[in-house]
């Protein structure tokens, strides 16, 4: 009898634990199908337009970080900080290590913080024009899943964070990878570019080759030579690229007031006042005043710089933003990038 009762409490065993799996599998299946099932850009768009109205609602003027580096440090801690600084939203462009589908995968978990930007053109596959970055960087951009592209480096000198001295000439069969993409579909792009007087002709071919393209330069209102970079040694040097392309606009330079480029031991933000020092210069307030739509915010935050990230969204908002017509402080904190990304003026409640 006992014997007859462990055989019958044995087949039940064998039998319900298929059952059993199969719906544990099941509701595992259908919750990683939740997380994974992608919003529609209307969707998206909604969920953004409502973190920036929240903010709004709080007396905040909300901020869109155009330039983050993203190498995989815990994003719980980013969230925080951008919650504390106001920072409504964040192209979250990741490295080539963790390829565009990071972005993505972030932003299916926090679909109000991040927007899914592609991979930064600053590794070996971008720097060597390796065919399968640049074949794989189009099926992204073309996917439709994506609003922006990261930056792609040209000339770039070794920084606070890496000690990258490389130049992909912006006329590059590489670049013209990512410019024929932002013209064909309107996706912006940031650019890093020394602005080296010699170096300038390279990229002003592009932006008359490809009058489409959405070219986000990096870093404007910074000067690392003075005697290299003669151009752009005053803000109407900006002001003549303005005038001449169209297609060109700019992020702010994010070094704080007096501060030295190591490569030169130049004082690098010359946007700032050299006498006052926490203020801007009369000269780029004028030039941001004139032309508010060819600006926007970008951190610049990679690992290395996560320490600052407090400090360069309040030297942001303190400095420039505050110094600002409140017109112009707004689109230049939000309402341009906004306007990248969904291709629409923001509406104003």
């Amino acid at each position: 009898m006992r014997k007859k009762m462990w055989t019958c409490l044995f087949l039940l065993f064998i039998f319900a634990l298929p059952a059993c799996s199969v719906t544990l599998k099941e509701e595992n299946l259908t919750k990683k199908e939740s997380r994974a099932i992608p919003l529609d850009k209307n969707q998206q768009i909604g969920m953004f337009e409502k973190r920036i109205r929240e903010i709004q609602s709080r007396e905040i003027l909300p901020i869109i970080d155009v330039e983050l580096h993203y190498g995989g440090w815990e994003y719980e801690s980013l969230i925080k900080r951008m919650d504390e600084n106001g920072v409504a939203l964040t192209w979250l462009g990741p490295n080539e290590r963790l390829g565009s589908e990071e972005s993505i995968r972030l932003h299916s978990l926090h679909p109000d913080r991040f927007v899914p930007t592609t991979v930064h053109g600053d590794g070996k596959g971008w720097h060597t024009s390796d065919k399968g970055f640049l074949e794989k960087l189009a099926r992204d951009v073309r996917s439709g899943k994506y609003f922006a592209m990261g930056e792609f480096e040209a000339r770039h000198y070794v920084s606070s964070t890496n000690n990258r001295d490389v130049h992909m000439p912006v006329d590059s069969q590489a670049m013209q990878v990512v410019f024929g993409l932002s013209s064909e579909t309107g996706i912006p792009f940031l650019l890093h570019h020394e602005a080296e007087d010699a170096l300038l002709p390279e990229l002003e071919r592009m932006l008359v080759k490809y009058p489409q393209a959405k070219v986000i330069w990096c870093h404007v209102g910074r000067n690392r030579n003075p005697y290299t970079w003669k151009k752009f040694s005053e803000a109407d040097g900006v002001r003549d690229f303005i005038k001449r392309y169209p297609n060109l606009y700019f992020d702010l330079v994010q070094s704080s007031p007096g501060s030295k480029y190591r490569g030169t031991g130049y004082v690098d933000a010359i946007m700032y006042d050299p006498i006052r020092g926490v203020s801007l210069d009369r000269k780029w307030k004028g030039l941001l005043e004139e032309f508010p739509e060819r600006f926007v915010i970008g951190s610049d935050i990679n690992r290395g710089r996560f320490p600052s990230y407090d400090q360069v969204i309040s030297r942001f908002r303190m400095i420039v933003l505050a110094d600002l017509k409140k017109e112009v402080a707004r689109k230049i904190a939000f309402t341009n990038a906004w306007k990248f990304m969904t291709g629409k003026e923001w509406e104003i409640e």
